[in-house]
């Protein structure tokens, strides 16, 4: 698909035993969407990356995403997404509501190319098939369900996501040294060298010491930014940057807007 056409069906019920589909999207993150805070839904929501990249920060895990992968977000998990890559990412999400064991834990798989493609064509069709009528076709219907058919496939065919071994060590270490903990303590703590602990976290996360370091802290200024009053020198200074004038502009990098900004429209919104 050369050109992402938006879809937006709500209040779809669609039914079928154990499974009720209510919402399907599809469009791109606009500068808006990749700066919301952590949020989180009373459904199920499945996430297949078609363009682009980044990381979904789901509840403690910051997995990175890109083409051809699902996620699953089970109901009341905070979750946000951040772009790491220059081309806009474009997601198709689907809100579904079911009582199946493997939709209840935060699952991430990536499907083949033959399945992206065949997604793809579906949701071309979908498109054509929307512009068609505004009311839901049973042609619409069965486009649908075959996209969720494809889904549940590739999770119930390959293993359930779970955090690796290196990365809960690099979780507990960066606990364990505190805000100001830098990726050669953590490596020292861990008894590797730094190189080597990059390459087995780069394996299981895609992120390095570095980029986990960096998350946690941005997690955590965020966190500060919205919920407290407390000046941004306290906040710099918790999270392990005692330099506030640097520390501004290290959110900004990363955040695309200043403290002082993201803390106004976060509670504006």
């Amino acid at each position: 698909m050369e050109e992402f056409q938006p879809i937006l069906l709500e209040d779809i019920g669609i039914d079928v035993p154990g499974f009720r589909i209510r919402r399907i999207a599809l469009n791109q993150h606009m500068p808006r969407v990749e700066k919301l805070s952590e949020h989180r839904h009373e459904f199920h929501q499945a996430l297949l990356y078609l363009r682009g990249g980044g990381t979904q920060h789901i509840s403690e895990l910051s997995l990175p995403v890109a083409r051809g992968d699902w996620l699953v977000i089970p109901p009341r998990v905070p979750h946000r997404f951040a772009k790491e890559k220059s081309v806009r990412p474009v997601c198709l999400a689907m809100d579904f509501l079911t009582e199946e064991k493997i939709f209840s834990t935060i699952r991430k798989e990536t499907i083949s190319k033959v399945e992206l493609g065949r997604v793809e064509k579906w949701l071309v069709q979908l498109y054509a098939e929307r512009a068609k009528s505004k009311r839901p076709t049973l042609t619409v219907s069965t486009l649908i369900l075959k996209i969720a058919n494809l889904l549940e496939e590739s999770l119930t065919h390959r293993g359930q996501f779970q955090p690796g071994r290196t990365e809960r060590l690099v979780r507990r270490a960066m606990e364990e040294l505190g805000p100001g903990g830098t990726p050669g303590a953590i490596a020292q703590r861990l008894g590797m060298s730094l190189d080597h602990l990059n390459r087995l976290l780069r394996a299981e996360t895609g992120l390095t010491v570095g980029a986990c370091i960096r998350n946690k802290r941005l997690e955590r200024a965020g966190e500060l930014l919205k919920d407290t009053a407390r000046p941004i020198s306290e906040i710099a200074s918790e999270v392990g940057i005692d330099d506030q004038n640097y520390f501004g502009r290290w959110f900004r990098k990363y955040t695309g807007q200043t403290p002082t900004a993201w803390r106004e429209a976060m509670r504006q919104g």
